[in-house]
């Protein structure tokens, strides 16, 4: 009698089972990190993005001598804050979709808890290990969330004001 462990599995359908399994837990498992009440009215972004950009704000803008920012609502107002949504919109949503999705977690990490579902201080591990890992992808991802949060904090009127621009 073969044991389930000696029987071998396919990447093809490893990958597969994957995806289903992904798709099957954004369906069945909502985003619980938040309140709903504590989300601002958003012209654009779901509330998963917004949950995504404030797990990082959490994380790179520790410090951030700007009372009230919102990197959710900043991401927000600089992609739909225009007369018509910019081309980034996209890049953005993407860039949203990595701490949220499960997905990521799986392929990345080989963890089923997204970052977003992280307590602070294991999200901040994870992303120190994305800093320094071996491969590209996580380095690169970790490079342009942190580069696109502190781009973010240098739109806002108070942060051009606080370093002497009147605008």
């Amino acid at each position: 009698m073969e044991s389930f462990l000696d029987e071998k599995v396919s990447r093809n359908r490893f990958l597969k089972f994957l995806f289903k399994t992904a798709a099957i837990s954004a369906i069945l498992v909502p985003q619980t990190s938040c309140k709903p009440g504590s989300i601002p009215k958003l012209h654009g972004l779901s509330d998963s993005e917004y949950l995504a950009f404030k797990s990082l704000e959490e994380v790179f803008l520790v410090g951030n001598p700007i009372q009230g920012f919102d990197l959710g609502v900043a991401a927000d107002k600089y992609i739909y804050g225009h007369p018509y949504p910019i081309d980034t919109e996209s890049v953005l949503k993407l860039l949203a979709f990595l701490p949220g999705s499960s997905l990521v977690s799986l392929a990345l990490d080989f963890s089923f808890t997204s970052m977003v579902g992280l307590s602070k201080e294991d999200r901040e591990k994870r992303l120190l290990s994305w800093k320094n890992s071996s491969l590209s992808l996580k380095r690169g991802a970790y490079n342009i969330m942190r580069q696109l949060s502190f781009f973010l904090v240098s739109m806002e009127r108070d942060y051009n004001e606080l370093v002497g621009y009147k605008g």
